[in-house]
């Protein structure tokens, strides 16, 4: 009786750890998955805030103003240190122009983000444009296009200019460069349309597709 008495101690001993083995493993575990649970929510709610900015772009109707400053907020990101040592991807662009004769792009067809980014700093920053900002920097861009659009007949340009209250002398340069100019206002007045948005694995945005309206 008594060697049983023991047995059923110890049996009940080892059932009674085995339980509390199992509970432990259990609460572990839940332990776990909330954790897992909660890092994935504070993921999504990153990735959430890190779209949303890219996001309102997904618009029926944008301005190559508006377009221009998304070609800048994604260039730098794309040199930025989530790029250089967090191990994200580069995002890119696409835009379909289908009116491209005088402006910055001489043809139809699809452009990525450095080729766009490209042409609006060659023309809004050419050294022969930076002068005559410096020199006259009060210029709006209806005053950009008078000048663009200004014949070379000194007096007829004079005629144009004087309404604008531009005190300006015709010059070869100055007409070019103001033509050149002009091609990114005409830019600015585009109007685009949101195609398509396309998300790398983790979330994010990868690609962003506008097409010419």
């Amino acid at each position: 009786m008594e060697n049983a008495s023991k047995a059923l101690v110890i049996a009940g001993g080892v059932l009674i750890g085995l339980l509390l083995l199992v509970l432990l493993v259990y609460t572990f575990r839940q332990w776990g998955d909330a954790e897992a649970t909660k890092q994935k929510e504070i993921e999504s709610q990153r990735v959430g805030d890190f779209n949303k900015s890219y996001l309102s772009y997904e618009k029926q109707a944008l301005y190559g103003s508006e377009l221009l400053g998304l070609v800048n907020k994604m260039r730098d990101y794309n040199v930025s240190d989530d790029i250089k040592y967090n191990g994200f991807e580069k995002m890119s662009l696409k835009v379909k122009i289908n009116g491209g004769t005088g402006d910055l792009f001489e043809n139809n067809g699809t452009y990525d983000l450095e080729d766009i980014y490209d042409r609006i700093y060659n023309t809004s920053k050419s050294t022969s444009i930076i002068s005559i900002k410096n020199r006259f920097s009060n210029i709006t861009d209806p005053q950009w296009e008078t000048l663009a659009k200004a014949s070379s007949d000194d007096q007829t340009f004079q005629k144009l200019c004087t309404p604008q209250g531009l005190n300006i002398t015709y010059s070869p340069e100055l007409q070019e460069a103001a033509k050149e100019y002009y091609k990114y206002i005409q830019f600015k007045r585009k109007e685009f349309r949101h195609v398509d948005t396309s998300l790398f694995s983790n979330g994010r945005v990868d690609t962003m597709e506008f097409e010419e309206k």
